[in-house]
């Protein structure tokens, strides 16, 4: 035993501390009393809180469980009802009709539609474009041309390319030109005319407004220069170009009303006809028609 008045280790069968005095078994008796480590200190918990503890822990996790349903609950509702959004409607399930009442059911049949393919084969069958006749895209008076060439070839088309008629065209022939047309491969004009029964195309580089085989009258006099002047034709149906001053000479070509001509030269006795130029064809021309009050050009 130790003494707690002076802390000496004493024999458990003495009464008094042989160093202090002091009594030992009051000192044995206090520290029984008021010491924590026997048995009266440490009193055990009553069983109603070991029941309220376990009544509580059962209490949370309950709700915890609860809960944990509720958020499952809801997650595969939320799963379920995307799916079944974005899902295309099946053609087994009911459809519902903007029409038709909120009570009655209408559902689609299923139809089973069958394709057939025809497979269709085009033959293509190549032609050679030159042995095609070309027609004119328009038909117009565009003037009398002459041939100036020994025999001149006519084709049915504007090109070199293209095949020629049996009938060919002899200098000098006087030709109506109805319609032009360049040829793209080799860049020249080609005129449409027609000759006897045939329609064709000719080249216009063997074509000429003069007429080779007519000669034309020289005038007397030839202006000055400052004499040289422009007119227009103002005759109702225009004017026939003539080879010399009179009707009587051969006719090379015809004006039309409002086109222009200059002013070459002229004869002393015949005062109503006047000598032109028309590009490089030159010729005569009527300038008052039958009196002197009605003239053909200004």
């Amino acid at each position: 035993m130790i003494c707690n008045n002076c802390g000496r280790e004493c024999s458990g069968s003495l009464r008094y501390c042989r160093l202090c005095g002091a009594d030992l078994m009051a000192q044995n008796t206090a520290t029984k009393e008021f010491s924590p480590f026997t048995e009266q200190s440490v009193k055990p918990a009553p069983d109603k809180e070991k029941g309220a503890v376990s009544a509580g822990i059962y209490k949370f996790l309950c709700v915890c469980m609860g809960l944990c349903l509720i958020a499952g609950s809801v997650l595969w509702a939320t799963i379920f009802l995307r799916d079944r959004i974005d899902s295309p409607v099946r053609s087994d399930e009911a459809v519902p009709v903007n029409n038709a009442p909120a009570e009655t059911e209408v559902t689609t049949k299923k139809t089973t539609t069958t394709t057939t393919t025809t497979t269709t084969t085009t033959t293509t069958t190549t032609t050679d474009p030159y042995k095609q006749t070309v027609e004119p895209q328009m038909i117009d008076d565009y003037g009398t041309m002459y041939v100036i060439a020994d025999e001149l070839i006519i084709r049915i088309g504007p090109g070199y390319d293209y095949e020629r008629l049996d009938a060919t065209i002899p200098n000098g022939t006087a030709l109506d030109v109805q319609a032009e047309q360049i040829d793209a491969k080799s860049g020249e004009s080609w005129c449409y005319v027609s000759y006897n029964t045939s329609e064709g195309w000719v080249s216009k580089s063997f074509l000429s407004q003069n007429n080779p085989t007519v000669a034309v009258v020289l005038p007397d006099e030839y202006y000055y220069d400052f004499q040289r002047t422009t007119v227009s034709v103002i005759r109702d149906g225009g004017l026939k170009l003539y080879a010399g001053p009179g009707t009587s000479y051969d006719i090379i070509d015809q004006l039309e009303e409002g086109e222009t001509v200059t002013k070459e030269g002229y004869n002393y006795f015949s005062v109503k006809w006047v000598y032109v130029s028309v590009g490089d064809q030159h010729g005569w021309i009527q300038t008052y028609d039958g009196d002197w009050l009605n003239p053909t050009i200004e």
